[in-house]
């Protein structure tokens, strides 16, 4: 499965290259995940045996026709044609990756026990990207557990600021100085 979609995402990752437009097909390819993320109904569909091709394609048309680059859109296709559409969310990440490693940009979690605000976003990516010397893209997860701060996570390099990482450290002292 692994190599499938390694493979797929290589071709895609390649075209993109040639047509010097690799911003712009990792835009479409986030959207076209974010729009298979938000119904769970959709991989099924594409996916089932019975479901003919060519309904496939229709609806591939028309939810992303006037959207994504018609390239990225023609991909699409051809993973229902060859039957690898299953394999989508693999390839989509290995699409990302290869996109990052090109454009020299570090993906990365923030974890935060309330919602967090674009602006507050925009200054952690800051702050974080100066630290790393990469530019730093951050999704945010909502983790009630820490009480309050943040911890971020960029590959396996953790900064934690979070109020429960504070009582655990004060926690550890006390119980040491005993």
């Amino acid at each position: 499965m692994g190599d499938i979609a390694q493979v797929y995402a290589q071709s895609l990752f390649d075209l993109a290259l040639e047509n010097n437009q690799v911003e712009d097909y990792l835009k479409d390819i986030k959207f076209v995940d974010s729009i298979l993320e938000s119904d769970p109904s959709f991989i099924p569909f594409f996916t089932h045996v019975l479901v003919p091709s060519d309904a496939k394609i229709a609806l591939l048309d028309k939810c992303f026709r006037e959207d994504v680059n018609q390239m990225v859109l023609n991909f699409l296709k051809l993973l229902v044609r060859k039957r690898r559409i299953r394999y989508i969310k693999e390839i989509v990440d290995s699409f990302i990756k290869l996109c990052n490693k090109h454009l020299g940009i570090e993906e990365g979690k923030i974890y935060s026990a309330f919602d967090l605000s674009d602006a507050q976003v925009a200054a952690i990516e800051e702050a974080i990207s100066k630290k790393e010397n990469k530019k730093v893209i951050l999704r945010v997860i909502k983790d009630e557990s820490l009480i309050g701060g943040v911890r971020v996570q960029v590959n396996t390099r953790v900064y934690d600021g979070s109020v429960k990482n504070k009582v655990s450290m004060l926690r550890k002292s006390l119980l040491e100085s005993r």
